[in-house]
């Protein structure tokens, strides 16, 4: 019989925190940070040091760090946006309304686990896999706002928070691509009281934000994503400026769902979710929207930032098969230093074979320049 030290194996039982593991939540952070896209600012932000705000909705004490499935993760713990906020020296109104919350929270997943468990076929793993599947978790909407939430607050901080990942397509439903009946009365309700609203989406995917965008309250828009293990660190530090938003989109956001080519077909809504026919042929994302006119709501590429930017093209040469460019950016703002990203897009003939009307060609990212800074 074999002991116990015969069996080699990668582990350990010592559950003390390791230099890897503290260098893996740094590196989290930072990649975090350099992956949120600032969608609107309207002189909102960054917040003041030690500023009072309203945090509020679902996500704010329950994030969504990851997808599901295979898009998850096992790690030590995770920053929430609130403990990232506290953590930064921000103030909390709502501190109320989020000890509320988390008792809503607690039954909702509650009520989710006997609704999975008690409607599956079988005992097997197989079986309640596929449940899951079936129905994913929605996180509860809160308690009716008051005066108190907002209390002395400079702010709102309102959080739109989706499951998405393996085995949880988003769906055309409000709570998932849709904003839910109870998120438009919080917004609504901050709307008629004048006050200016930061708006964090927290999602895997688009919501649809054409109607909410125009809201005078939406002063600011933050796309985190799926941030990981600290990502309410890496908040804190983009609302509180200090680290200036440098992400991109990485896909075109619509103004309405419609706009998406095979929209009427895509996924579950063609009826059979075992295969799906792509017929866009190569007028994919922000090639189809360029190639036929389709203006979006934020497109391809799109990401604003604390400071400002000039990109001059400095030098256009070939070689061989390649085309080398240079361009000199330079940090034109005052105030905050900041990273931009040079992208180059290219126009193919029109030949016999269908182009696009661009093609993103390459990009690059500068290292953080201070105000008046070149590269």
């Amino acid at each position: 019989m074999k002991k116990e030290k015969d069996f080699l194996h990668s582990g350990t039982r010592d559950s003390s925190v390791t230099e890897r593991e503290r260098k893996n939540r740094e590196a989290a952070r930072r990649a975090a940070e350099e992956g949120f896209v600032l969608l609107k600012n309207d002189g909102l932000l960054p917040l003041a040091e030690g500023a009072v705000v309203a945090l509020l909705g679902g996500g704010a004490s329950h994030t969504v760090k990851g997808g599901t499935g295979s898009g998850d993760v096992n790690e030590r713990s995770v920053v929430r946006l609130d403990e990232g906020l506290r953590n930064a020296g921000l103030k909390l109104s709502s501190e109320d309304w989020l000890e509320d919350y988390e008792e809503r929270y607690r039954q909702a997943r509650e009520d989710w686990k006997q609704e999975i468990l008690g409607s599956q076929n079988g005992d097997d793993a197989t079986s309640i896999f596929n449940n899951y599947a079936r129905h994913p978790f929605q996180l509860p909407g809160g308690r009716e706002l008051s005066e108190k939430d907002v209390e002395g607050a400079c702010a709102a901080v309102y959080v739109i928070s989706r499951v998405a990942g393996e085995a949880a397509d988003r769906k055309l439903i409000p709570g998932d691509y849709y904003l839910t009946e109870k998120e438009w009365k919080d917004l609504r309700w901050l709307d008629q009281k004048g006050i200016p609203v930061i708006l964090i989406v927290n999602t895997g995917g688009p919501v649809e934000l054409t109607e909410v965008q125009e809201l005078s309250c939406v002063r600011a828009i933050l796309l985190i994503s799926q941030p990981g293990q600290e990502g309410g660190n890496a908040a804190a530090d983009v609302l509180c400026g200090k680290c200036t938003p440098s992400g991109k989109l990485t896909a075109t956001w619509a103004r309405k769902f419609a706009d998406y080519p095979c929209a009427d077909t895509f996924s579950y809504l063609s009826g059979d979710c075992t295969k799906e026919y792509y017929r866009e042929g190569i007028y994919v994302g922000y090639r189809y929207f360029d190639r036929f006119g389709v203006e979006p709501l934020y497109p391809f590429g799109f990401g604003l930032s604390y400071t400002g930017f000039d990109i001059q093209t400095t030098g256009l040469s070939a070689d061989g098969d390649s085309i080398i460019l240079s361009a000199r950016v330079r940090n034109t703002g005052k105030a905050y230093s900041g990273r931009e990203v040079v992208q180059v897009y290219v126009s193919c003939p029109q030949n016999r074979l269908p182009k696009e009307y661009r093609r993103l060609a390459g990009f690059r990212k500068t290292r953080v320049l201070k105000p008046g800074e070149a590269e």
